[in-house]
């Protein structure tokens, strides 16, 4: 069953002084919440938030696979 979220947080990953390894997506931590208030929070690709056009106050849906799509 796929649940309806609304994206509260688009965080930047740290890296430190660390450099990603090559071919590595650039991630960030997405905080969802749920209609009764439960949150999660998940890494997903910076530039695929960008495509789908993801932002904080976003409403998305979080499909089986584990992929975001808007709502």
């Amino acid at each position: 069953m796929e649940t309806t979220y609304r994206v509260l947080r688009i965080d930047e990953q740290l890296y430190g002084c660390e450099e990603l390894p090559a071919g590595q997506p650039v991630l960030c931590d997405v905080t969802l919440a749920d209609p009764a208030g439960e949150r999660r929070t998940l890494p997903y690709p910076d530039k695929e938030l960008t495509r789908l056009g993801i932002d904080e106050g976003s409403m998305v849906v979080l499909t089986a696979d584990g992929t975001l799509k808007k709502a």
